[in-house]
Order: structure tokens, then sequence, then C-alpha cells
């Protein structure tokens, strides 16, 4: 995993994916489709990006949204279904869940800080949801 910091954008794979989902060669729809059986770093890392990308949508977004992304939530015009909402907190779930080899890498670096923006995407999902 080529990772810079604990922000769920900084690393290669999300900045990759926030790269394709731009050049539309990416899908939210099949970012989010991770969780049940162990989920590679790549994977959980692109379900992250993916699902902030969701929240931005949604109306609830993180300030370290990238420029690129927040141009291309700008261009959407339009809130998601709250099926991908869904989809999203789902997503978020299963990229950071005991069977997740992003959350076996950051043990093993001995990193707890990753969980701190992971929870606050987890936080700003669930309040789309009421």
């Amino acid at each position: 995993m080529g990772a810079w910091g604990i922000g769920i954008f900084e690393n290669d794979d999300a900045m990759d994916f926030v790269g394709d989902l731009v050049d539309g060669e990416a899908s939210l729809e099949a970012a989010l489709a991770v969780g049940g059986e162990y989920v590679e770093a790549p994977d959980a890392s692109i379900a992250l990006a993916a699902a902030e990308v969701v929240a931005s949508l949604a109306g609830a977004p993180s300030p370290s949204l990238p420029k690129e992304a927040r141009d291309w939530v700008a261009a959407q015009g339009g809130l998601p279904d709250t099926t991908l909402v869904t989809r999203a907190l789902q997503a978020v779930e299963g990229a950071t869940s005991g069977e997740s080899e992003l959350v076996e890498l950051w043990e093993e670096a001995g990193e707890d800080g990753w969980r701190e923006p992971v929870n606050d995407l987890r936080a700003r999902l669930t309040s789309l949801q009421t």
C-alpha cells in the first residue's frame, strides 16, 4: 500500500480511484462492492474513497475530499438515492472489518489514527440515513 498518511485519500489506491472516476473509467457501485469475505487492501481503500464520494454527493462532504472529486461531485447535479448511501455504509463496514487486509496493515504498523477518518465517514453516512 503506497500510503503517505492515515486519511482516506492519503494512499495511491484511493487517488487512482478518484482519477478513474473522474475519467469515467470507474463506477461508485463497483467500488462499493466489498465485504463478506477477506477484503484486500486496495479494494478496501477504494471502497472507503467511494463511500466518501457518496457522502459528498449526499451533502455531507469531508474537507479532505480531493479537488478532482469535489469537481466531479459538483458536476453530478443530484443527490444519490438512499440505496447508494446504504451501500456506502456497508462498504465502510466491509472495508474495516476483521476480514480486511487494510485493517491488518494498519495494526501491523501500530497506527490507530486511521480509525478517526473512518469513524467520521461512518458517522456522516449514518446521519444521512435518518
